[in-house]
Parts: structure tokens; C-alpha cells; sequence
């Protein structure tokens, strides 16, 4: 007990004596400097110029003086801080604070000196990071007076291959390229004020792309915007918008090689292909094609012949769709303008179908679907509506859809909508009577075009969204896995753990699980 009195008196006694110590005249009193701290070299000037604030103080007069300025620099600010808005070249500078008093200054700073060594300081993707990605936002901060800045990206170890190299005016950007699995370097110089090369390099960071569980290996430019993507045993068929049909050898199918064009008289806008292997027929929806509906035979997968078929007439053909019911053939098309209509294609010899009624939703309509009887229109904001396949002109059922109901895909007793901004909605269709709307999930960016669906995967194209592949293993709640990102991703096909998507600025991509 003893010990701790003591210990309290002394304490108060320093207590005491501290409040009766004097302070230094204010004559001897000087502005004390913060940053940048005397002696060190300084890479940017963002955090620019800082000191303590000096008591009473309503403003200061900042000096600034060093090889690359002709005369001394002066600023009056009335905070503690300057951000320089002037600009400064790299070299050895010294600088001090005083206080402004009437028109004296006191209480000057002791001169501070630095060195300039300023250079790109780059942040996004950070040093030795692991992307699951296709595409890479890259940042760095902005450099003062810039005037533009080159962007090299290249992939570790081949610094003369660069993926990207392109100058930017912002200091931050999305590159237009595809990023594979792989280690990747990046660099930023700068070109500031007037000096006419680029120069100021940044340091070199070092990325990671790996993709998962699904990885892009392939990309195949086309001629035109495709639209949709079909495989079919070794080749793949490619609706390449206003270039329409593109075929493909896909022996390998990870890496399908174009063969060529197939550009019929009058045709306007391949947007939908399917085929029925039965009978070597291949239909396409062309919009606003003369004819707007083409028939191949593609007995010879490599190099389809067009076929002549009668009775039917699309002007605005949206989206094709086909189903064997019955020992017969049913095609489905959906009219921009007039609805759906099936047509029966029994008479496979004599090249003529026969018309089994239409939906007219008096609404634009997007896409057509089959399960087996059923047969399904997508009506934008009108939602889904359910007809019989052998009578369409019969209607069964209606769901309206929270989105704008665009393309459709159909599993088991659920149809899967791409549901424009409304992203993936999928309809319980059990009771055809009485279809509901029994799962959703909002996919954030992008507008949901098409989708496709196999085993417990949906996937989901989602225009400048790229491609969100979902979990739907229980319908009624569908789970994000991964995004594979790209320029506007208008349909997606799938070929066991081979997924093909048609870019409208990348052309083809492939990937694998």
C-alpha cells in the first residue's frame, strides 16, 4: 500500500508541476511539416502537401523552389494542406510554411527537401492477384497534366506478344480483349503536358486469371453480329446476323474452324437456327429475309443446299423451334408482329407444311419453345403463353413474367425465360392450366436475350451482361456460379461440358468445365 501512495504523489506532483511549466515565447514558435517528410523521394504528388495546423493561425504562405523551377513559388491557402494544381517536374525541390499575419509572415517552417521521382502508380488488378474472369478492369491513379496514357498487358514471360496494348485518356478501363487462363503483367506510362512521348512508367504488376469451374478456351471472329450458335455432330452452325450462315468444322469441338459463308438471295438477318436430325432439315428464322424463313438440307452437314418448302410466311421471324410429337414434325416461329405459329410438317416428301393455328397476344412476341403437346410463346411485357402443339389457335394457359419475356427453354415440367431486365424467371408448368411463376434470380447487369439449359446448369445470355451460369439444381431457386463476361452476349448453346456463345463483338466463344 505504501508503494502505491507514494507512486500517486509523484504522479501528482509531475501533475502540478507541469501545469506551472512556461511556454517558449511565440516568437520561437515555427510551423511544423508533415509530408513529404524531409529527405525522402516522393512518387506522386496525391497526397500533396501537408503540415500541423499552427494556433491562430487563418492562413499560411506555402514556398516551393528546386532545379526545374525558374523562381520561387508561392501560394497562400488558408488549411494546413495543398494539393498542387500546378504542375511540377521530377527533380530536387525544398519547401517551408510561414504564417500570415497582416502583411508580415512569421513563425517560418524549417526548409524541408525532397526528390521527384514521379511515375504511373497503378492499383487494379493488385500485385499477384487471382481473377475468375474473361474480361479485367484496370486502374491507376491519375497522373497530373496527363495527356493520355499507353496501356501494355501482356501475358508473363512475353513481354513482345502483348494481349492489349492501347493508350486511354481516363485512368481506369475494361479492355476489349478476352482474357484466357494464364499469368498476366500490366504497365501504365504516361505522355504529361507537353511532352510528346509517352514515358513515367509505372511498376509492373502481375495477375492471375483462372477460371472456374467453367474456363474459356476459344474465340472465333466471324464476319458478322451472331446471333445464335447450333451444334450438330461434328459441325457447328453459326447465325451470323447480316452475315448469315456460318458453318464450322468442329472436329475438335474446342476449337471449331470456320469453312464458310452461306449467303442466300434475299437473305436480311440470320437471329435462329434448329435442326432435326431425322430428316437432315435445318430451319432458320431470317428477319425481314425474302423469304424470312430458310430451309437447308444438310445431309452433308459441311455443305448445306437450300430447300424449297410451302404454306407458311414470316415477314419478322424472330425465333424458330421444332419437336417430334406423334411421328411428326411441328415448327414453331415467332412473328415480331403477329405471334406464334406452328406449322405441321408431315408431308416431309412433298416439301409442304400445314398450318396448326397460331398465339396472337396482340403484343410483340420473342420466342417459341415445345414440350412435347405444349407448345409456348414468349410475349415481352405480356409473358408466357402455353397452347396445345397439335392447336395452337387452343389456349391453355397464361404467366405473366415480372421481366420482358425474350427466349425460352424447357426442363422437365419448368420453362426457363430469359426475362430481360427481370433476368431469369422460371415458370412451374405442371398444371398447363394453371402455370406460376416458381423461381427467380435477378442477374444485376445486362438484359437477359436467350438461354439454355442441361442437367442441373442454366445458362443465361445476358447482352453487354455477358453470360450468368446458374445452379438449378432446385428450380425454384436458382444460384449464380459465374459470369463469363464479353462484349453482348445474344444466345448460348450447350454440347455436353462444351458451351458455345455467340458474341455479337467477339464472335464464337468456347468453354469447357
Amino acid at each position: 500500500m505504501k508503494k502505491i501512495i507514494l507512486l500517486s504523489l509523484t504522479i501528482a506532483l509531475a501533475v502540478i508541476s507541469c501545469g506551472k511549466r512556461s511556454l517558449p515565447p511565440e516568437d520561437s514558435l515555427k510551423v511544423q511539416l508533415d509530408r513529404p517528410a524531409d529527405g525522402v523521394q516522393v512518387t506522386n504528388m496525391r497526397e500533396g502537401f501537408n503540415w500541423a495546423r499552427f494556433p491562430g493561425a487563418e492562413s499560411y504562405l506555402f514556398q516551393l523552389w528546386g532545379e526545374n523551377l525558374p523562381d520561387t513559388l508561392e501560394v497562400i491557402v488558408s488549411a494546413s494542406v495543398l494539393y498542387p494544381d500546378f504542375r511540377i517536374l521530377n527533380g530536387e525541390y525544398f519547401w517551408r510554411v510561414g504564417v500570415v499575419r497582416g502583411n508580415a509572415v512569421e513563425h517560418w517552417s524549417e526548409v524541408s527537401r525532397f526528390v521527384l521521382s514521379q511515375r504511373v502508380i497503378v492499383t487494379v488488378p493488385p500485385y499477384l492477384s487471382v481473377l475468375n474472369g474473361t474480361r479485367v478492369f484496370f486502374n491507376w491513379f491519375a497522373y497530373p497534366h496527363s495527356n493520355g496514357y499507353l496501356v501494355r498487358i501482356w501475358p508473363k514471360g512475353d513481354p513482345d506478344n502483348p494481349v492489349f496494348e492501347g493508350v486511354e485518356f481516363s485512368s481506369s478501363f475494361t479492355p476489349i480483349v478476352p482474357f484466357f487462363d494464364g499469368d498476366y503483367c500490366w504497365s501504365v506510362a504516361v505522355r504529361a503536358g507537353d511532352e510528346g512521348e509517352f514515358s513515367h512508367w509505372s511498376d509492373t504488376l502481375e495477375f492471375t486469371i483462372r477460371q472456374y469451374p467453367f474456363r474459356l478456351v476459344d474465340t472465333l471472329a466471324t464476319r458478322g453480329a451472331p446471333r445464335d450458335v447450333y451444334p450438330f455432330g461434328d459441325v457447328l452452325y453459326v447465325g451470323d446476323g447480316f452475315a448469315g450462315l456460318l458453318i464450322c468444322d468442329r472436329t475438335d469441338p474446342l476449337n471449331p474452324e470456320r469453312v464458310g459463308w452461306h449467303e442466300p438471295s434475299g437473305q436480311y438477318e440470320n437471329r435462329a437456327i434448329w435442326i432435326d436430325e431425322e430428316t437432315s432439315l435445318m430451319v432458320i428464322a431470317d428477319y425481314m429475309g425474302n423469304p424470312p424463313i430458310l430451309w437447308y438440307n444438310i445431309s452433308r452437314p459441311l455443305d448445306p443446299t437450300l430447300d424449297s418448302w410451302s404454306g407458311l410466311f414470316c415477314r419478322k421471324s424472330q425465333d424458330v423451334a421444332g419437336v417430334r410429337y406423334r411421328d411428326t414434325v411441328f415448327v414453331a416461329f415467332a412473328d415480331y408482329d403477329d405471334g406464334g405459329f406452328v406449322f405441321d410438317l408431315h408431308d416431309t416428301d412433298d416439301r409442304f407444311v400445314t398450318p396448326r393455328g397460331r398465339i396472337n397476344p396482340n403484343g410483340l412476341s420473342y420466342g417459341v419453345a415445345f414440350a412435347d403437346s405444349l407448345f409456348f410463346l414468349s410475349a415481352g411485357h405480356l409473358g408466357v403463353f402455353i397452347a396445345k402443339t397439335t392447336n395452337a389457335d387452343l389456349l391453355v394457359g397464361h404467366v405473366d413474367t415480372p421481366g420482358d419475356a425474350r427466349k425460352m427453354a424447357i426442363s422437365g415440367n419448368y420453362c426457363y425465360v430469359a426475362d430481360g431486365l427481370g433476368g431469369l424467371t422460371v415458370i412451374d408448368f405442371s398444371d398447363p392450366t394453371a402455370p406460376f411463376v416458381a423461381g427467380r434470380a435477378d442477374m444485376q447487369t445486362g438484359m437477359a436475350q436467350n438461354i439454355a439449359v442441361e442437367g442441373n446448369y442454366c445458362y443465361l445470355a445476358c447482352g453487354s451482361g455477358g453470360t450468368v451460369i446458374y445452379d438449378v439444381s432446385d428450380p425454384r431457386n436458382p444460384m449464380p456460379i459465374q459470369e463469363i463476361a464479353g462484349m453482348y452476349s445474344y444466345s448460348v448453346a450447350v454440347d455436353g461440358d462444351i458451351i458455345y456463345i455467340a458474341d455479337r463483338d467477339w464472335g464464337v466463344l468456347t468453354l469447357t468445365r
